[in-house]
């Protein structure tokens, strides 16, 4: 199995790019604005948090509508 895998999620004005470390059994959530190459806001959660890439895609357009 690959240690990363990871998927880009975006809005008109927002991008999150969110990382699985299945080593480290992580998510990372990585928040930037259209046309900026880095991210404005980084988390990383625990799979005790977010336990597959349905929860992450949810919790990623969350992000993004909390900032719109």
């Amino acid at each position: 199995m690959t240690r990363f895998t990871d998927k880009t999620f975006r809005s008109s004005e927002q991008w999150v790019k969110v990382t699985r470390d299945n080593q480290e059994k992580t998510f990372c959530f990585a928040r930037g604005y259209k046309n900026e190459f880095q991210a404005t806001d980084i988390e990383t959660l625990t799979f005790k948090w977010v336990a597959n890439w349905k929860e992450a895609q949810d919790r990623a357009e969350r992000m993004m509508a909390a900032y719109a």
